[in-house]
Parts: structure tokens; sequence; C-alpha cells
């Protein structure tokens, strides 16, 4: 960049390349890039190395990198909840009760998952385990059905991405009825063939929804597009365009 073109990399850069390396699973690189870089490592840029850690199962990178976040923004609840899945997918439960205690202390607070569409000029809002909605009894039977569909195409539940040491068959309940999943379920009723389906979530999609959401649309032949607070998800014929990395 300086040499060829003449421009000084800034710190969107280095993080940009921060978040390269660890989706190519190149921890080392992406770590010692942060130690050379000209300044300080700010929290985006342990974030992007927080995020590299889940994806490769590397809690103590995990901690290092969240740890250093928690400095830096002490309030973002986001980062503890990443971290607390790290744990939670190394079956670290002592772990994971020792990151609550910790939100508890800070007085951090897990904001609620909340999920929305647009249906015929009208806003729906899902919540986790939704019981207000007016068509819940058919949301949840379509989602029933579908759910035993997916599985036989090959879905598996994520169970190590519930932060609670309960048996899997709970994990499984608790995980079918996440406010996406209710929205596509209902946009699936209610779109026409041939029309997207889009889903906004103001948290970021967990893994388990992200993957049961490719196999929904290779099942229903449908375009799903998901805004959650990373990145959008387009999910069409069994795969995502953020390459299972977000």
């Amino acid at each position: 960049m300086h040499h060829d073109f003449g421009v000084t990399a800034k710190p969107e850069h280095y993080t940009c390349m921060i978040d390269l390396l660890g989706r190519a699973g190149r921890l080392d690189e992406a770590q010692g890039l942060m130690k050379d870089m000209p300044f300080e490592p700010d929290a985006t840029m342990w974030g992007a190395l927080l995020g590299a850690s889940r994806i490769h199962r590397n809690s103590k990178l995990g901690k290092s990198a969240a740890e250093k976040i928690f400095e830096l923004e002490p309030e973002n609840a986001g980062m503890y909840v990443l971290l607390s899945n790290i744990y939670a997918s190394s079956g670290k439960w002592r772990d994971v009760g020792k990151m609550r205690v910790m939100m508890e202390d800070r007085g951090v607070k897990k904001v609620p998952g909340f999920s929305w569409m647009e249906v015929q000029n009208k806003v729906h809002t899902f919540s986790v385990g939704d019981c207000v909605h007016p068509e819940k009894e058919k949301i949840y039977a379509f989602l029933e059905d579908l759910d035993m569909r997916i599985k036989k195409a090959g879905y598996v539940s994520a169970t190590e991405m519930v932060l609670h040491d309960v048996e899997d068959e709970e994990k499984e309940h608790m995980l079918k009825y996440h406010s996406e999943k209710l929205a596509v379920a209902y946009g699936i009723l209610n779109i026409p063939v041939g029309r997207p389906i889009r889903v906004i979530k103001n948290l970021r999609v967990c893994g388990d929804c992200h993957n049961a959401f490719k196999y929904i649309s290779a099942i229903e032949g449908r375009l799903i597009i998901l805004r959650d607070s990373n990145r959008f998800h387009h999910f069409r014929d069994g795969s995502c365009s953020c390459g299972d990395y977000w």
C-alpha cells in the first residue's frame, strides 16, 4: 500500500487484515500483526480476534482478547456473551458461570433478542419462545414440522451454543424457538413463493439458527435475508453469503 500507492495504513486497514487472517485460522499471524502495529489495538481489532477465536474454538486466545475488550469497553454485553459461547462450546461451565457473575458485578445486562419482519405493510415482532403473537399456534406447529424435515436432511442442533448446563434434549428445545426462527417460519407461511423473506435481528444471529437457515433455504427453496447486529446474511440453496464467518 505504501510503496506502490503511497497510502499509509490506517487502523481500519489493520482491522481488515486481522479479520482476514482470523478467517483463515492464521491466529498467530493476526496476533503478530497487532503487536507490530504503529499504534495500540482498539476494541474493534480485539473483537475481530475474539470472533476468530470463537470460529476456531480457541478459548485461551478468546479469553485474552475479551479481557482487552473489557478494559476498553466494559459495558459491551455482546463481548461477554461471545466469550461465554466459547466457554460453553468447550464445556467449561464453571467459566460460563464466572462470566455471569462478572456481568452482574459490573452491572452489565444482556440485551433481550428480538426479530422483526414486515408482511403486508405490518411489522411483526418476535421474541424467544414468543407466546403473544396472534398466530403463535400456527407458527409453532409449522416450526415443529420444519424442524423434523431439516433434521432428516442432516441438520443437528448446536446444543453447545446454549449457555446452560442442562440435558441436550432441553437445549434443543431452547434453541428451537429463537426469535429469528419464529420470524422465518412466519415469513414462509405468509410471504408468497418467489419473494425473499427479510428478517431483522437486534443481536448477532446464533450459530444454531444460522445453520438451520441454510437447511431451510434449501428445503423450502426460499431466499432468506437476515440482517443481524453484525452484517447481512443471504441464505440460498443451503449456503450463506457470509461463508459461515460473522
